[in-house]
């Protein structure tokens, strides 16, 4: 939940992946299906907030990350956890519903990416910032990163974006080199690369992805303390390879 990025393939198939960033002694669960609201979900859970930071459906896909623009004052305790923000989504007809009718009031600064594919696919990002909501309509044509406020300065958010720029221009862009550049981008940083090590307070624990595309949409798990990866489906089971 703590560097994302989405890749556009073409006009309905996309890659969504992102790094968890935590707290190494804090457990996840990897991926499981859950109903919610009737509506059949995948996403790994953190049991310790009961939530999760990333999640997909046949209608759409959300990621939360941890802090708006610029690192806030932690200042707990608030009223639940971010990770249920992520769950309580698809109770709103639609993002707009979600930002207008969402009670935002009491919850930590978070930055959410939502892509919804009922028809075409759109893009959209939504920042709390613990007093006010900014919504933001991205294309969804264009591969985007974000990188957590609460863990990295402009600097580093710059930097990266420079590695993302320099990686896209190789021009390949399946699920695998996507792996390999949320992997190994910045490798030499352990402070700022994308798998870091804030001297074993902080780390990279987790990689995940979802991808849309003609088979319906899927999940790929990575925990990197055990190295076990987990493969959901929610339509035609394929291999990712």
């Amino acid at each position: 939940m703590c560097t994302l990025t989405y890749i556009p393939i073409d006009n309905k198939s996309f890659i969504f992946t992102t790094n968890r960033d935590e707290d190494p002694n804090r457990i996840a669960l990897p991926p499981s299906k859950f109903i919610n609201n009737n509506v059949e979900n995948l996403y790994p859970k953190d049991p310790e907030g009961n939530g999760t930071w990333m999640l997909c459906n046949n209608y759409f896909s959300v990621c939360l990350l941890n802090g708006a623009f610029i690192k806030h004052k932690h200042e707990p305790p608030y009223k639940k956890s971010r990770g249920l923000v992520v769950l309580e989504y698809e109770k709103f007809l639609n993002t707009i519903d979600f930002v207008l009718s969402f009670d935002f009031i009491g919850i930590e600064p978070f930055t959410m990416v939502v892509i919804r594919y009922e028809a075409e696919v759109s893009l959209e990002e939504i920042r709390w910032d613990g007093s006010s909501v900014h919504y933001k309509q991205l294309d969804p044509e264009r591969a985007e990163i974000w990188s957590s406020s609460t863990l990295y300065d402009e600097a580093a958010k710059k930097m990266r974006k420079a590695w993302f720029s320099d990686w896209k221009v190789m021009g390949d862009l399946s699920y695998s080199k996507v792996l390999d550049f949320h992997k190994n981008a910045g490798c030499d940083d352990l402070f700022n690369g994308l798998v870091m090590n804030r001297k074993e307070l902080v780390k990279t624990t987790s990689i995940t992805q979802i991808i849309h595309d003609k088979f319906g949409v899927r999940m790929r798990y990575e925990d990197l303390r055990s190295e076990e990866v987990t493969e959901k489906y929610l339509t035609k089971e394929k291999s990712l390879d």
